[in-house]
């Protein structure tokens, strides 16, 4: 069995692994057009504020663990150009030359891409995205060699919140700027405020609800053309969202879904036989929920390379789905997410209610004790819990797994009050956040 993998990060590295685990008389070959793989993008942001003191400590496996030790052949700086399912073939090149390679199986995984606009980067060189290890050491080297006064960051999402600490942690003058009032819509509004109000503690300038309509390089800085004026800066970075790396499937006639990404059953497999996709390129099902998704996020990459590597050497393994569960760090203020929102859960249909709670994540006579808010999203008609965000203290938020396994489980507002939480005065009230979230719910009858 020949298994061909195009793209040597989280979900194909992944796969191939787990191939090679549990088939290791599979022929594996990666193809991975870059230098780099398996590395943690998620790590990047703090790479560039300074917690991560070098590039290399983002790397997961290097080249030798992964050929001599994982018996994986893998092959950097090769890009795959075509895919040929009637003939199990793709073309690969390399150094400017075209190579025809068959497989009995294929897995895509080639990731997601930043969204441009159309906007050519390599036109700028003080224009920026925050994608991939490249970016990262191309950032890295403008602020150590230019020392910018000023950057501004387009984008209210995970990866430009992020990028504005990052970028803060530096000494540079940053500035948020975003097409809506509110930040990106993963956030409900309540959440968003108080994000605001902590970026702006910070010093972080927010020009929201100021959509750009393109960009113009002047002399050393770039202006940011909007309705309001030309804001003119030393830098910018780009994080308007990502789209999937779905060309080449699309090209090959393989079926695309949600955002266009690659379209997968549960057990990774496309429309395509003999082809399977995984990771930020591929679409997901949301748990218990079951609409189709694009959701480039870490974990669900690399649960989906390794239930595509489970199901070619043979098992059967499906894909639970996933629930849009996010965390993030936004100097002290930790924020999380898990579900639906109350506008998705409205479109479905579910009659959503929203309660939202400030309670203390600590007893209160306990040293340390702070405020955090909660906010859940639930169904008048069933009492299911449909979805929950959370800001507060960086180790608070992390109860958003509670909320996720809860939807998980198809738990109503009462079943989650019905918990029996651990107590005790350093780790959180007697009545937990959660707790008193749903206390609070279960009065909405």
């Amino acid at each position: 069995m020949r298994v061909v993998i195009i793209g040597g990060d989280a979900a194909g590295m992944s796969a191939a692994s787990q191939i090679k685990r549990l088939r290791p008389e599979y022929d594996v070959i990666v193809f991975e057009r870059g230098e780099y793989i398996s590395y943690a993008a998620c790590g990047i942001p703090y790479f560039i504020g300074g917690a991560v003191s070098s590039m290399d400590e983002l790397l997961e496996v290097s080249l030798d663990e992964a050929r001599e030790k994982r018996k994986v052949d893998v092959r950097i700086g090769h890009t795959v150009v075509a895919i040929d399912p009637s003939s199990r073939t793709i073309t690969v090149e390399n150094r400017g030359i075209r190579l025809t390679e068959p497989y009995d199986r294929l897995v895509i995984a080639t990731g997601a891409r930043p969204q441009t606009r159309g906007i050519d980067i390599s036109r700028f060189p003080n224009l920026f995205t925050m994608n991939d290890l490249y970016d990262a050491a191309r950032i890295k080297n403008f602020i150590a060699e230019k020392k910018p006064q000023s950057i501004a960051v387009i984008g209210g999402g995970y990866i430009g919140l992020e990028a504005v600490e990052s970028f803060c942690e530096q000494g540079v003058r940053t500035t948020l700027i975003h097409r809506r009032e509110d930040l990106h819509r993963a956030f409900e509004k309540e959440i968003s405020d108080i994000i605001k109000q902590k970026l702006s503690e910070k010093g972080v300038i927010l020009s929201l609800g100021q959509p750009f309509s393109g960009l113009e390089q002047r002399g050393d800085k770039i202006g940011i053309i909007r309705d309001i004026g030309v804001l003119e800066t030393d830098a910018v970075l780009l994080a308007i969202g990502v789209e999937p790396n779905s060309d080449l499937a699309g090209a090959a006639g393989i079926q695309l879904g949600a955002n266009r990404a690659i379209r997968v059953n549960e057990f990774m497999e496309t429309d395509t036989e003999g082809i399977y996709a995984a990771g930020d390129c591929a679409t997901a099902r949301m748990t218990t929920f079951g609409i189709e998704v694009h959701a480039p996020l870490a974990l669900k990459a690399n649960k989906q390379g390794v239930i595509a590597g489970m199901n070619i050497a043979g098992e059967r393994e499906s894909f639970a789905g996933v629930l849009g569960t996010a965390i993030t760090k936004i100097f002290d203020l930790g924020v999380a997410r898990t579900g639906l929102s109350y506008s998705q859960a409205a479109d479905m249909e579910l009659d959503p209610e929203k309660v939202i709670v400030k309670s203390r994540d600590r007893a209160r006579y306990y040293p340390g004790a702070s405020f955090m808010n909660s906010l859940v999203i639930f169904s008048r008609k069933d009492r299911r819990l449909l979805g929950a965000q959370l800001a507060g203290r960086l180790e608070s938020v992390k109860r958003i797994d509670v909320y996720a396994t809860a939807i998980f489980n198809k738990m109503t507002i009462d079943q989650v009050f019905d918990l029996d939480l651990a107590y005790a005065p350093p780790f959180s009230p007697v009545y937990d956040p959660v707790l008193l979230a749903a206390r609070v719910a279960r009065k909405k009858r």
